[in-house]
C-alpha cells in the first residue's frame, strides 16, 4: 500500500452576469434551478440532487457525471449564507466510493454596474492524486458558463 499524498491549492474563478444578485442567489438556493446548471463536463453529463437543505448547517448531496460511466458525488455542508452576497460550504467530492477532494468553497456575489460578478474561491485538498487544481478550475468554469441560460428564466 502506498503512502497517502495530499496536495493543496486555491482555485479562483470569476464570471460577470447581466443579472441582479437576487436572481443569482436564487439559482444557487433553489434545488430545481441548481440542477439545471451546477455540473461540470459537457452537455451529456447528468446531475441528480438527492438532498438540498439550503440553510447554515444544511446539506447538499448530488451525483453527476457522464452517462454510463462511474459517477461523482458532491457532499456539501453549508457553513455560512448571507442572502444575495455570500455562500460558504465545506465540500467533499468522491468518484464512486473513493474520496478525491475536500475543500472550502466561498461564493461571493458582487454588484456591478451591468449586473453582478460571481467570485468562486475553492480552497482544495487533493487526495491521492484524484484530481488537480487545473481540472477543478476547468470544472468551475464549465459550471458557471451554464448559469446565464438559467438566469434568463430565474
Amino acid at each position: 500500500m502506498s503512502d497517502p499524498v495530499t496536495m493543496h491549492g486555491t482555485v479562483i474563478v470569476r464570471r460577470k452576469f447581466a443579472a441582479n444578485a437576487d436572481r443569482i442567489f436564487r439559482a444557487w438556493s433553489d434545488p430545481k434551478l441548481l440542477a439545471k446548471w451546477h455540473t461540470p463536463g459537457d452537455a451529456s453529463w447528468t446531475v441528480k440532487t438527492m438532498d438540498h437543505d439550503f440553510r447554515v448547517g444544511g446539506r447538499r448531496y448530488m451525483s453527476f457525471g457522464p452517462p454510463n460511466d462511474e459517477q461523482y458525488f458532491e457532499d456539501c455542508r453549508y457553513e455560512d449564507i448571507t442572502p444575495d452576497r455570500r455562500i460558504c460550504y465545506a465540500m467533499t467530492i468522491a468518484r464512486g466510493d473513493t474520496r478525491i477532494t475536500t475543500s472550502m468553497v466561498t461564493v461571493e456575489i458582487r454588484p456591478t454596474s451591468a449586473g453582478s460578478e460571481i467570485v468562486v474561491t475553492d480552497q482544495i485538498a487533493i487526495l491521492d492524486g484524484g484530481d488537480t487544481a487545473k481540472d477543478r478550475e476547468r470544472g468551475w468554469g464549465e459550471t458557471l458558463d451554464r448559469l446565464p441560460a438559467v438566469l434568463q428564466g430565474a
